[in-house]
């Protein structure tokens, strides 16, 4: 039964956390877990409903654990970590075990590559370059977005500075790409995340643009953002291979590679 405390809190949420807390409360983990942990759950600010969302689909047991309760929860402005009580099932010991979120859920948006097409042939593909708080270095990546999605062969909310400094390079009012294909789900830590993102790889066709398309005059027109995209010939794309640490990037490289979607042969 919940405490006036809880109930407090029920009455003062939105429809949509109601929902959701109505489901955590059918959950023996979430039950008894203390009420202190209870109430930093279900008073989290509305832009961690995703990760509360994600809470109510978890299970009591998982392979051999059974999940006894929540012991804690540690917030930082977009990442979250949640401190299970476990006990196992194979020798009855209680251990803690956890797991890192996004604060808006286990999707975390689209992440691919973008290649440019000229007379049908693949000849150059993009990757972004950008200083990385959790590696302290400069990463070349994939391209993408939080909240990205594919629809009707476009990505939607591609990140506008994204979409601008790829214009600029390209010279282009508008980025259109005549080809998207859907790769599927990746997961980029199953040890430390339950973090996934849809990976993709784009066409972009070329075929009215001058053959020399880096525009040497780009950055002087153009200040220098926090990232960079970078214009790459598809006869270096197995060196890039080779040297980017990108999970996303290599997954989306691994999967066209392996299939017969698109020639990158030029």
């Amino acid at each position: 039964m919940s405490s006036e405390k809880i109930r407090k809190i029920i009455d003062s949420s939105t429809p949509a956390r109601r929902s959701m807390i109505d489901k955590l409360l059918h959950l023996p983990w979430f039950r008894d877990s203390s009420e202190e942990t209870q109430k930093e759950i279900l008073t989290l600010p509305e832009d961690f409903n995703g990760y509360i969302e994600d809470l109510t689909n978890r299970p009591d047991e998982i392979g051999s654990l059974d999940i006894i309760r929540l012991s804690k929860i540690t917030k930082g402005s977009f990442l979250i970590t949640s401190i299970f009580i476990v006990r196992s099932a194979t020798n009855n010991q209680e251990y803690t075990y956890e797991y890192v979120s996004w604060k808006t859920g286990s999707y975390t948006g689209v992440r691919g590559i973008i290649f440019l097409e000229r007379n049908d042939q693949i000849t150059h593909f993009l990757v972004s370059k950008k200083f990385r708080f959790s590696t302290s270095e400069e990463e070349m990546e994939s391209i993408g977005g939080l909240f990205s999605h594919i629809e009707n062969n476009q990505i939607l909310n591609l990140p506008k500075k994204i979409e601008d400094e790829i214009r600029f390079h390209l010279n282009l009012p508008k980025i259109k790409f005549t080809r998207i294909i859907d790769l599927g789900r990746v997961n980029p830590d199953f040890g430390m995340t339950n973090n996934s993102a849809t990976v993709f790889v784009a066409i972009i066709n070329i075929d009215h643009l001058p053959h020399d398309i880096v525009q040497n005059n780009f950055r002087t027109s153009h200040k220098l953002l926090n990232f960079e995209i970078k214009i790459v010939n598809i006869k270096e794309f197995p060196d890039y291979v080779q040297k980017i640490h990108d999970g996303y990037f290599l997954a989306a490289a691994a999967k066209i590679l392996t299939s017969d979607k698109i020639n990158l042969e030029s």
